[in-house]
């Protein structure tokens, strides 16, 4: 096999903590010959990293791995990530599954393939291989893994199980990455892990004493245009972070994602969330005081075991506070070996499926309302990677807003502003100033 025919194609089921590791796992086999498969292109070596947070996550992987084995029966497939680790057995019996790489040994893939299909590699000297930086494949906004792992036992939650105790980077390496971005001609890195907002390094200089303290620095000692917070626990929205978004205005984008789960005090408790429901909207208010027009979204949990329809209204009233802008909404699910897989009282797949439909509803008004306070305001604002077949660009402002560019704009990973003149449930439209 020619060494520039090899075709390699990837596939993420979860979070930004995941794409940034499928980027990572590509960048290590381009080397080796390998280049992206566009969509639909048949290719020689397919990764599937996959997901285990809810029982869809667990059935997305599935159905995207049968469906490659079955579609590209001559090709090698490798599953990847979080439900190979909650899943060992049954990744490891599946016929059609080549190689399987659970979350520790992911950034050995460039050592791990060669040794296993070695009729796909010819150039196995990984003494010889430059590291390959993660290129984003189709993207215009970078992602950048500042840790792993999670301390926080909630009793739904898997992600400790799978991916380990909270393990942070250091802040050089971090920078460095944050540098080789910039020569990539990126302007947006968004920081990203399991819980980013415990991030501290004692190790080395320089010492950083939590996530403002990182985000001080990168801003400090890089020219980098935006640097974005992705899904951050409010116990960890500190006032020293705040600060840094004040000190450095206009270059910490404008978006919070602060998980609730649950606006019910109770179902917190049982939950193991460490806050209340009065402290998660103090933080909120802090949120907004500190940087105006900031967007906020949250991730709510419904039909948790135990949880009755006056939980449920609390819940609700909060995500009506007016200090959310949208929702990502999530229905239980039994995760095995969490604590609250073996509580009682599950909650009826009806009643769950009603509550789900209740709060998704309430997120499109949510959003709406949010998009309408955008109509005479101008947003930075980056392209996303991919034309539309309709013959524009879809972009992403610094708060989070998703904006239709005009069909005369030629797309990129610059930072433009867009004058915006209308909205809509979805989006809003307007031009570039």
């Amino acid at each position: 096999m020619e060494k520039d025919r090899k075709k390699l194609s990837v596939h993420t089921i979860g979070c930004r903590l995941n794409q940034y590791e499928t980027e990572k796992m590509a960048a290590e086999l381009y080397p080796f010959g390998f280049t992206r498969a566009e969509d639909g292109e048949p290719a020689d070596l397919y990764i599937i990293n996959t997901c285990t947070v809810t029982h869809r996550a667990d059935s997305s992987s599935r159905n995207i791995i049968s469906r490659a084995i079955r579609e590209n029966p001559e090709a090698s497939i490798v599953v990847a990530g979080c439900y190979v680790d909650a899943a060992p057995d049954l990744m490891t019996d599946w016929e059609g599954v080549d190689v399987v790489i659970p979350n520790a040994q992911k950034s050995e893939i460039g050592k791990i393939l060669p040794d296993r299909l070695p009729d796909l590699f010819t150039n196995t000297d990984a003494d010889d291989r430059p590291e390959g930086p993660a290129d984003f494949h189709d993207h215009n906004r970078a992602w950048l893994k500042i840790s792993d792992g999670c301390n926080q036992r909630c009793s739904f939650c898997v992600l400790p199980a799978v991916r380990g105790r909270l393990v942070n980077r250091s802040p050089g390496e971090i920078i460095e990455e944050v540098k080789t971005l910039l020569e990539q001609g990126f302007n947006e890195v968004v920081l990203t892990g399991v819980n980013i907002g415990h991030y501290r390094w004692r190790e080395s200089e320089p010492r950083i004493g939590n996530l403002a303290g990182l985000c001080r620095i990168i801003l400090d000692q890089t020219n980098l245009a935006k640097l974005r917070i992705s899904s951050i626990e409010p116990q960890t929205v500190t006032d020293e972070l705040l600060e840094v978004y004040r000190q450095f205005r206009g270059r910490l984008c404008r978006h919070f994602h602060i998980p609730m789960q649950s606006g019910s005090p109770r179902i917190l408790r049982i939950m193991r969330r460490p806050y209340d429901q009065m402290r998660y909207l103090r933080r909120l208010e802090s949120v907004k005081d500190a940087v105006p027009e900031a967007i906020i979204g949250a991730d709510v949990i419904v039909g948790f075991p135990g949880e009755t329809f006056e939980d449920f209204a609390e819940t609700r009233e909060i995500c009506e506070s007016g200090l959310i802008d949208y929702l990502h909404v999530f229905s239980y699910s039994d995760r095995p070996g969490t604590h609250a897989a073996a509580l009682p009282e599950k909650v009826g797949p009806d009643v769950i499926k009603a509550r789900n439909a209740i709060l998704t509803e309430l997120s499109k008004e949510l959003r709406a309302q949010a998009n309408g306070r955008q109509v005479g305001r101008t947003l930075d604002v980056i392209a996303e990677g991919h034309q539309t077949d309709g013959g524009f660009y879809w972009g992403v402002a610094d708060n989070y807003i998703k904006v239709k560019l005009p069909r005369d704009f030629p797309g990129g990973r610059q930072v433009i502003k867009v004058a915006i003149k209308s909205a809509c449930e979805k989006y809003v439209e307007g031009v570039v100033s």
